[in-house]
């Protein structure tokens, strides 16, 4: 007896039949979709390249917790491989946490120097526009005494603190002094000091919301409306987004951060995040028919989502969630754990500091070209000063050296009168580059 010919097509499909439909799905307005099958793939395989796939297109899709979940899950499987620390460094910029970023990005190139993102995590490490305070004239003392107030209010020393802070500002008015004098002090007086910070600290947006929660305590509502809304144009990151949105909430604005969501979800429009910070700001606002349709939007988009999921029990918190940088911070841990470079390279670091110091004064050529020997004449102790920044002298030293060496006497003046130290200064200029500074005009 034969057996009977079967046609019927099995409806169980394999994890690569899926992953292969989600690659085809890579147009921009497609990811949702892509997403939905990815996840499909993984389901049936679990493997550590389709979580690292998975990852990078919740990544495209703005989704920053679900792409770290997911990311993740990868390093469980794989390991620190390269392409993961690459990513881990990518989410941590979009986290707005430079230095892990900086770190995962300098890691990926030392795990995987030839991998696939490569020449990328060079690009970004050379191209990116890290924050780095320059150097000041004549603001040493004020700078380090801004940096003992900040371990005296971390340390809970709060009265402490504003006596610190209050005596750097007396020795120089930063932008950085002014933003931590205007937070300790009360609105009424702060603001006038976080507003002189705001407007000095281009581009970035927590200044403008320190001074709108002044403005705000101080009892001038149209003020910190329109702090509120300089802090909006500046809002680049989910981080800053968040934060608007608190700061928005507190002062009774919840309205205005309810449009900024709205226009960033008009260039994001599947992105998880900016969806959550949308149903929080209309479940405070009491539309919650519109808030539901918005939760269940972000749960078709990411069924793990547990602030989504949290949201759904129990609709009446509408806090933020605290713990979706959980993951971030569980990646971030594993990469500084990772060892360092054997050789930490000091003399990259000064090159980059006087690179920007000298900034449309000198080309980088020259100072790479003449910099070097100059370092190789400083003692041991010298070089271990300069890197370890303990002191502004010698970035300041070094400048005047190689603006003397360049031909620019004039330019060398001015930073040799900027300088505290002047007698120590000529003991050096005259020991690394042979020039007095009395005789040179």
């Amino acid at each position: 007896m034969t057996k009977a010919r079967s046609n019927v097509v099995p409806f169980e499909r394999p994890a690569a039949y899926w992953a292969v439909r989600a690659r085809r799905h890579a147009a921009p307005g497609q990811l949702p979709d892509a997403a939905k099958l990815m996840r499909k793939a993984l389901e049936k395989s679990g493997d550590g390249g389709l979580a690292l796939e998975l990852s990078q297109i919740y990544a495209r899709m703005h989704c920053y917790t679900a792409s770290e979940r997911y990311l993740m899950r990868a390093c469980v499987r794989q390991g620190l491989t390269g392409s993961v620390c690459f990513l881990v460094g990518c989410a941590a910029l979009n986290r707005d946490q430079e230095d892990l970023g900086e770190r995962a990005l300098d890691l990926s190139l030392r795990l995987d120097p030839d991998g696939m993102y490569a020449e990328q995590a060079q690009e970004i490490l050379e191209s990116y526009p890290w924050r780095q305070v320059g150097w000041r004239p004549r603001c040493a003392r004020g700078e380090e005494l801004c940096c003992q107030a900040q371990k005296a209010l971390l340390a809970g020393k709060r009265g402490e603190a504003a006596a610190l802070i209050k005596r750097a500002w007396r020795r120089a008015h930063t932008p950085e002094i002014a933003l931590q004098l205007g937070a300790l002090l009360p609105p009424a007086r702060g603001m006038i000091y976080l507003e002189y910070a705001a407007r000095r600290k281009e581009g970035l947006a927590r200044p403008w919301l320190l001074l709108a929660f002044a403005c705000h305590g101080a009892m001038k509502p149209r003020r910190a409306k329109e702090a509120l809304g300089m802090a909006a144009q500046r809002c680049a990151l989910i981080s800053d987004a968040e934060a608007l949105c608190q700061t928005a909430w507190m002062i009774g604005e919840g309205a205005e951060a309810l449009r900024f969501i709205d226009r960033q979800l008009e260039s994001t429009p599947a992105s998880v995040d900016y969806l959550y910070l949308r149903y929080l700001c209309l479940m405070r606002l009491g539309e919650k028919e519109k808030a539901g349709r918005t939760l269940e939007m972000l749960l078709e988009i990411d069924p793990d989502d547990a602030s989504g999921l949290q949201c759904r029990l129990h609709p009446e918190d509408v806090t933020l969630d605290r713990d979706r940088t959980l993951m971030l911070s569980v990646l971030g841990s594993l990469v500084y754990a990772a060892p360092e470079r054997l050789k930490r390279g000091p003399l990259n670091r000064i090159l980059h500091q006087l690179v920007m110091m000298l900034d449309g004064v000198m080309d980088m050529e020259a100072i790479y070209r003449l910099l070097p020997p100059l370092w190789h004449r400083m003692t041991e102790a010298e070089k271990r000063a300069c890197d370890e920044q303990r002191s502004r002298f010698y970035p300041a030293a070094l400048a005047v050296c190689l603006l003397l060496m360049s031909g620019k006497s004039r330019e060398a003046r001015q930073y040799f009168e900027m300088t505290q130290g002047k007698k120590r200064l000529r003991r050096f200029l005259r020991r690394i580059t042979r020039v007095d500074m009395t005789q040179n005009g």
